[in-house]
């Protein structure tokens, strides 16, 4: 994440600007753990291995295995305990991160996003080709506007710009940091809940 912290630590400021003029502003941050046992994603399991290919060094990367410390946010971009006493910092289970669900069997970050009357999403972090692409998809499926930050996304494979191309061709509006700062804060109007879109 060390490549994208400075354009994240940009972001961030704006938008906790902008949420405290206006209700129509959320941020959310997610973390995406499992366990090899969990039942999620079976196909992940049988790719990766249960526990990792190699047998002298058993814990295999894809997992986290012990506690909290892999799964919370950098301190840089860390939200406030009023952010967290809030329930904007869940734990998500899958890559997608609109497929974590409440005690009534809804999705976590929907039910949320909903009751603020949020209709477009931006989507910021890690990785790319994986959670950043799973989420963009979903969002859309639901009916929120994406836009992905490209400079402010980053995986470890090497399809990150191939990834980026397939959203923004797809799914969601690509845009740099710069551009999603100079919105903003200079021109992001916040519409009346339930307005039709265009």
């Amino acid at each position: 994440a060390a490549e994208i912290l400075p354009n994240l630590m940009k972001i961030l400021p704006v938008f906790r600007a902008a949420r405290d003029k206006s209700e129509g502003v959320c941020i959310a941050w997610s973390a995406w753990t499992r366990r090899f046992e969990d039942g999620i994603s079976n196909a992940m399991d049988r790719w990766y291995g249960p526990r990792g290919l190699d047998s002298d060094n058993p814990e295999n990367a894809v997992y986290v295995f012990t506690g909290a410390a892999g799964i919370e946010p950098l301190a840089e971009i860390a939200p406030t305990e009023q952010d967290r006493a809030d329930g904007w910092f869940y734990h998500g289970k899958h890559l997608d991160m609109f497929w974590t669900f409440d005690e009534d069997g809804e999705s976590y970050l929907d039910k949320k996003l909903k009751a603020h009357d949020i209709d477009t999403i931006f989507i910021v972090g890690l990785w790319t080709d994986e959670c950043i692409l799973s989420t963009a998809y979903a969002g859309s499926s639901r009916g929120y506007d994406v836009v992905i930050v490209g400079d402010a996304v980053a995986t470890a494979t090497a399809n990150q710009e191939i990834a980026l191309e397939v959203a923004n061709s797809t799914v969601a509006k690509v845009l740099s940091t710069e551009e999603v700062v100079r919105y903003m804060e200079n021109d992001i109007v916040v519409g009346a809940p339930g307005a039709v879109k265009g």
